[in-house]
């Protein structure tokens, strides 16, 4: 496998396009939550598991609700929605249920490990899942990295753009990029295969498309984490395409 080079840099007004010598639009699932009321009385927590298989942490004092397990650094945003037959349910931008509260107050986990769900309780606070600020040169480098990781994936020159935000938008964007690492990792090799472009903008609610060459992902960085697509969301992109 060869190793991924930078070809192009150019910098003009905030604005990058970076690429590498190697190297179907989706329903929008966050545009729903954009209506969600924000419950500013809540708190972050962390949930025990009771096959003593460490925790997570339930964030809902975000402008979305979050989830970050122990044992993953992807975070995850959620929405709530009713459960049939009473409680509330926690649904990721894929549907994919993560945690289920009964009438009676107890709460279930859906972890990949216990798709069937886990026993889980509230334990204590735990700090806010806030990105740390970053400057437009660490965005250069995450670009950069992305880049010759999407390269050395697909085996074909892979061209990024991006616009440089303020640091606190900059950490969401590159998140966003890690996510696209990500879901290119998990998905098929053949989905990616014809990828030439990713491009990253801000747009009105977190969403992505993949017409088979240009990855289009758009972020809201005023909903932190919430603001951009999951690497599970990014995945479905790719797979949607081969799957035509």
């Amino acid at each position: 496998m060869k190793r991924g080079i930078l070809a192009l840099l150019v910098f003009s007004a905030g604005f990058w396009a970076l690429g590498t010598a190697e190297g179907v639009a989706q329903s929008n699932p966050f545009r729903r939550m954009l209506g969600q009321e924000v419950q500013t009385v809540e708190r972050s927590l962390w949930y025990e598991r009771a096959d003593g298989r460490g925790g997570f942490t339930f964030d809902r004092s975000a402008a979305m609700p979050l989830i970050r397990s122990d044992d993953d650094d992807e975070i995850m945003a959620v929405h709530q929605v009713r459960a049939a037959g009473g409680g509330e349910i926690w649904i990721t931008d894929t549907g994919r249920m993560l945690l289920r509260q009964s009438n009676l107050g107890g709460w279930t986990y859906f972890p990949t490990d216990r798709p069937d769900g886990v026993i889980v309780e509230p334990v204590g606070q735990a700090e806010p899942l806030v990105a740390e600020p970053m400057d437009g040169e660490a965005l250069e480098r995450e670009a950069s990295d992305m880049a010759h990781a999407l390269a050395q994936i697909s085996r074909n020159e892979v061209l990024a753009e991006l616009t440089s935000l303020d640091p606190d938008s900059n950490a969401y964007m590159a998140d966003a990029m890690r996510m696209v690492r990500r879901g290119a990792d998990l998905a098929p090799r053949r989905a990616v295969r014809e990828l030439e472009v990713v491009r990253l903008g801000v747009g009105e609610a977190p969403n992505v498309s993949y017409d088979g060459q240009v990855l289009d992902v758009s972020i809201t960085p005023s909903m932190g984490y919430g603001g951009r697509p999951s690497s599970a969301l990014v995945r479905r992109s790719f797979e949607s395409h081969i799957q035509r």
